[in-house]
């Protein structure tokens, strides 16, 4: 690592982030920048670069960007980890390992006390390297909504018997067993967030061991400022009251809950995935995808609503030996992590929604 320095980014270096990750995000990564990097209400992106000495170029870098988490009831500052992008040139040399040593040993600078996400495959040997946990895994679900999209869903692989038995059903009988009541409750699109999103998500946040915080001024933010803006918020409510949240993004044919969120409450998670279920349904799509931590309360329920397991990949925990929340932050169960957590502006990166 002697031909390569690392070192925190500044203001000077957004041309740097902005080309390095051009590699990665095919649409406006200036629009990304200055929306996810600098404008996040819970604060502004930490970034890491690694310089080649020889050249001057920047030829690595990793970011965390700031998110207040509530932990067992207590609200901290965890930071989601991504955009970390290596010239294939320098690869496999250590790179990536380096840039996240430095990023553990300095994200306190920004307040941060520990960092989180699904990286991909890749990158989670990095982090492991460098010091991470890994925790849980990060699963994608599909839920068919067509005889069409039920095919689509267990046998784009090899599936499993039952798999293969519910594609089998036609879709009339699937929807009919999988039903559940959700009378009282409706969906209503969000145009504005006020107090009471914020209020929603305080006292249902109580019922989770480990949530990243959805209170109204991120959720402004995080769908109403979005370069994109192609994610629907939806509200949850029953008898009047918002009770929940979901965030629905469609593309062509395809929909994917790019957040869910409501009281550990089995009914009234039932009720909610039946709600956006039956609004997926409606808007004339064939398939219902989501991805989220394995063992979190919502998880546990999608196989009862007929969602087909599909791939995974690791999500880690990266924070010091000593902090005293450390078993719930390790635990897998305790996370509530969805793609929206991951201040994604769109869950489906191409046309194909695959």
């Amino acid at each position: 690592m002697n031909d390569y320095e690392i070192r925190m980014a500044d203001d000077n270096d957004r041309q740097h982030v902005i080309r390095l990750m051009g590699n990665v995000y095919a649409r406006d990564m200036a629009g990304r920048y200055d929306w996810l990097y600098k404008s996040n209400p819970h604060g502004r992106a930490l970034t890491w670069l690694a310089i080649e000495r020889a050249s001057g170029e920047a030829v690595g870098c990793t970011s965390i960007f700031p998110r207040r988490v509530m932990v067992n009831g207590r609200e901290r500052t965890g930071s989601i980890g991504g955009d970390c992008y290596i010239e294939p040139r320098v690869r496999r040399k250590g790179v990536a390992t380096a840039l996240h040593l430095a990023s553990f040993a300095q994200m306190h600078v920004g307040g941060i006390e520990f960092m989180y996400g699904p990286p991909t495959p890749n990158n989670l040997g990095a982090l492991v390297k460098a010091g991470s946990h890994l925790v849980t895994g990060y699963r994608r679900w599909v839920r068919p909504l067509t005889s069409r999209g039920a095919y689509r869903a267990a046998f784009s692989r090899v599936p499993t018997k039952f798999e293969a038995r519910l594609a089998g059903l036609p879709i009339m009988v699937l929807d009919r067993l999988t039903r559940t009541d959700a009378t009282g409750f409706t969906l209503e699109e969000v145009y504005e967030f006020g107090p009471e999103f914020s209020d929603m998500f305080y006292r249902a946040a109580m019922t989770h061991p480990v949530a990243c915080a959805r209170d109204e001024e991120y959720m402004m933010w995080k769908y109403h400022r979005a370069p994109s803006e192609r994610q629907t918020p939806l509200a949850v409510k029953h008898g009047g009251e918002v009770v929940g949240f979901v965030a629905l993004e469609k593309c062509g044919e395809y929909a994917s809950i790019a957040d869910i969120f409501c009281a550990n409450d089995s009914k009234m998670i039932d009720a909610v995935l039946q709600l956006i279920i039956e609004h997926a349904t409606a808007e004339g799509c064939s398939s219902l995808e989501m991805n989220m931590t394995g063992e979190c309360a919502v998880a546990h329920r999608l196989l009862r609503h007929g969602f087909i397991k599909r791939d995974e990949r690791g999500f880690q925990v990266a924070l010091a030996n000593d902090d005293a929340q450390i078993g719930v932050l390790l635990n897998g169960s305790s996370w509530h992590f969805t793609e929206a957590d991951q201040d994604m502006d769109t869950v489906f990166m191409n046309p194909a929604g695959e």
